[in-house]
């Protein structure tokens, strides 16, 4: 047997490895939806907790007037909620959004925060645009949100419940994070996005949760209390990283807090998105989940079927048993993604995409591959160095 022969045939045999477990994985994707989604938590009447809302704007967006619209009609007691809008440019177009919902609300609290540039004290310009908002909050309950995200009427309650106290029937959490959905994709790279999320990062994450608990937090929802933000350090320990979500949600589970993955879904609006920008910012994540989690990053290889399935089919010279082992691929990846996404996250993309899915999935392996070639991300314009656990350092 010649050298070459030779290494294709251990080419075969580690990526047929990679595969089976693509297969393992893709029944653990299922079995993990189904404990997320049957871990509800029971609805008490009873427990409305005050909350301030903070929601840090920057420039102009998809959707914004309508994502934004939708935190001011919950069904939870007005007096109850705070809605805080807080931008670093004074004159930013989205506080004037802010502005029309709060002529447009007199009922409601809704404030607005101009920061200015004697705000901005690190790298992390959404944190400080979060430690200036953080002295107007009236309550002890901060929920932090993204721009892009539009929420149901029932968001808050449903969000709330995980705090109840064990000793009151609840679940006792000290943060609680939300899975989200891409909403309204108007260009083939917002349509793309919308399926990786969908399909791949959040089951991922369900996975994740369901192995060794939730030990991280998304920036669609984070909630929780001023005393364990404080416990963590405030937003001015997240000046110099890249990943606040994830810091807060993995700090909380490291200090010995509840983590809960709430069963809201939120939409984020993606709009028509261009494909460099896409490209960029999903670059930009993916390099970040590398450095804050190695290992775990490393191991996502075998998530990647199709793309295993594909080399495989290349490596055996396109010979019969490869096409076999592809076609095999995409139906379980086809179908399972198909069933979570109606049985459990509810995402329409999945199903009316899905054909572009073997599209998407190719992506998602060519940024995976992209991630590990150097450590430089763009961000809000400006270039950074990604150093180990997500920390930025200027170019």
């Amino acid at each position: 047997m010649g050298l070459a022969t030779a290494s294709l045939l251990g080419a075969q045999i580690a990526l047929g490895a990679m595969l089976v477990a693509f297969g393992v994985y893709s029944m653990l994707t299922i079995w993990a939806a189904r404990k997320w989604a049957h871990s509800r938590p029971a609805l008490s009447p009873e427990f409305l907790p005050s909350v301030t809302i903070l929601k840090p704007v920057s420039g102009d967006e998809a959707h914004a007037y309508t994502n934004f619209a939708s935190f001011c009609r919950l069904d939870y007691p007005p007096e109850k909620v705070q809605l805080l809008f807080g931008a670093l440019e004074p004159e930013d177009p989205a506080l004037l959004l802010a502005e029309r919902l709060r002529t447009e609300h007199p009922d409601l609290d809704i404030g607005i925060v101009r920061a200015g540039a004697g705000a901005v004290q690190g790298p992390n310009l959404k944190a400080c645009n979060l430690a200036a908002m953080l002295p107007l909050a009236k309550h002890d309950l901060l929920v932090l949100c993204d721009s892009d995200m539009r929420v149901e009427p029932d968001y808050l309650r449903r969000l709330m419940a995980p705090f109840r106290s064990a000793e009151d029937g609840g679940e006792g959490a000290g943060l609680v994070t939300c899975p989200y959905r891409g909403f309204e994709p108007e260009s083939l790279p917002s349509i793309l996005e919308a399926l990786g999320v969908g399909s791949d990062f959040i089951p991922s994450a369900m996975v994740s949760r369901a192995l060794e608990g939730v030990k991280f937090a998304f920036g669609s929802t984070i909630a929780l209390s001023k005393a364990l933000l404080a416990e963590l350090g405030g937003f001015e320990g997240l000046f110099e990283y890249l990943a606040d979500d994830f810091r807060l949600g993995n700090g909380a589970a490291n200090l010995g807090h509840k983590v809960i993955l709430s069963d809201v879904v939120v939409d984020d609006a993606l709009g028509a998105e261009k494909f460099r920008p896409m490209w960029t910012r999903r670059l930009r994540w993916a390099r970040t989940v590398r450095s804050c989690r190695p290992g775990g990053y490393a191991g996502a290889v075998i998530t990647h079927g199709i793309a295993l399935a594909l080399l495989l089919l290349i490596s055996s010279k396109f010979a019969l048993y490869g096409w076999a082992v592809l076609g095999g691929t995409m139906l379980i990846r086809l179908g399972i993604a198909l069933f979570i996404s109606r049985r459990y996250t509810h995402d329409p993309n999945v199903a009316r995409y899905l054909p572009l899915l073997p599209l998407s999935d190719l992506l998602g392996f060519a940024l995976y591959l992209g991630s590990y070639c150097g450590n430089r991300i763009v961000w809000r314009g400006e270039q950074f160095r990604l150093l180990r656990g997500g920390k930025l350092q200027r170019d």
